[in-house]
């Protein structure tokens, strides 16, 4: 990742780091060490240092997998509990310009022009039915625990917005709509009517605040309309970057990356038939860019192997499965040769620095 304060270009489904840097300040809070949490989400801390950096969406996935599922974190609300923690000016220009609006129609507006200066997982809509308007969120990640998490992280954090609006009468907000199911838990769906103060229902058709519609025309506390446009155009500056296209490299980082994740290495043939092209023209692509498919491979594979062992509880034969060798003793003579030592003594040092 750039650290000359660039923008880098987004991945097929990618998250920006300000994103990352608040999943960590909430991991932090139970907590986790930044190191523990970088490791399990494959990251480097360069890849974090700027913060107009983008990552793969893979990254939240994998850290979101790896601190419940393993047990790091023990909470079944662990997304809706994130939300009151979210600061909209930890966000960068997209918060200040929310703030800056005059309604909160002019919110939503902003956050549906913007959202994916933050990440393209996701898509803000606003719906209108008699008496009513639908706020609402779809999700794009397939993975149903990531969908429920960042789904009620998202409702949540728009309903903190509510507090911007300097008349809060009658309730502008009438209930929450979840596509996902209920927890089994009555405990639990007490913590979620507590939390919204209003009906939350579940097994809904979408994701969705039900607003009042007198509500979207109700004045926010920090209007300032000079301001906001000033704002707006350096956030139709950033998004034009920010949707600039990916070179091939960085498509070809991306493919590898989501499947070294997922344990598996295609081979140049697949990833160029992912990009639509045959391997040869991916050959030469790379080569005219002064890469090679083996050099970003064996660079992407490297930069995970020292993140993984990082961890402790991941064992070598662990690390060497994660990352698509056929047996441990490859991954150590593979490993030997890029790092000049063994896996076992890159650990060592690491212990030593942490003592």
């Amino acid at each position: 990742m750039p650290d000359n304060g660039s923008l880098s270009p987004p991945a097929r489904h990618g998250v920006s780091v300000l994103v990352v840097l608040q999943c960590l300040k909430l991991g932090k809070a139970h907590g986790l060490s930044t190191e523990q949490m970088l490791a399990v989400a494959g990251l480097r801390r360069e890849e974090i240092d700027n913060p107009n950096g983008w990552l793969p969406f893979s990254s939240i996935e994998q850290l979101l997998h790896g601190a419940l599922i393993r047990g790091l974190l023990k909470d079944p609300l662990l997304g809706l509990r994130a939300a009151p923690h979210i600061n909209l000016a930890s966000f960068g220009v997209l918060g200040y310009v929310v703030q800056s609006c005059s309604t909160l129609q002019d919110a939503i507006q902003v956050i549906r022009r913007y959202e994916q200066l933050l990440s393209n997982i996701g898509v803000t809509s606003l719906q209108h039915e008699p008496g009513v308007a639908l706020w609402r969120w779809e999700c794009q990640s397939q993975d149903a625990l990531v969908g429920r998490h960042a789904t009620e992280a998202v409702l949540g954090c728009w309903t903190g917005l509510l507090q911007l609006m300097k008349h809060r009468r009658p309730q502008p907000l009438l209930a929450v709509r979840f596509q996902h199911a209920a927890p089994d838990s009555p405990e639990l769906l007490r913590q979620y009517e507590e939390y919204f103060r209003c009906p939350v229902l579940f097994s809904q058709p979408a994701s969705e605040l039900v607003l009042s519609s007198e509500s979207l025309m109700q004045p926010l506390m920090l209007a300032n309309p000079d301001l906001q446009q000033t704002l707006e155009q350096h956030a139709k500056v950033l998004l034009n970057q920010r949707n600039a296209a990916p070179s091939i490299t960085d498509q070809v980082r991306s493919i590898l990356r989501a499947d070294l994740i997922k344990e598996s290495a295609p081979s140049r043939e697949r990833v160029a038939a992912q990009l639509g092209m045959s391997g040869r023209s991916l050959h030469r692509r790379l080569e005219e860019c002064g890469s090679s498919y083996r050099e970003i491979f064996d660079e992407l594979r490297f930069e995970l192997a020292r993140q993984l062992l990082r961890d402790p509880a991941c064992s070598v034969d662990a690390v060497a499965q994660q990352l698509a060798f056929q047996e441990s003793q490859s991954f150590i003579r593979w490993f030997r040769r890029l790092a000049g030592t063994t896996p076992g003594d890159f650990r060592q040092r690491l212990d030593a620095d942490r003592r």
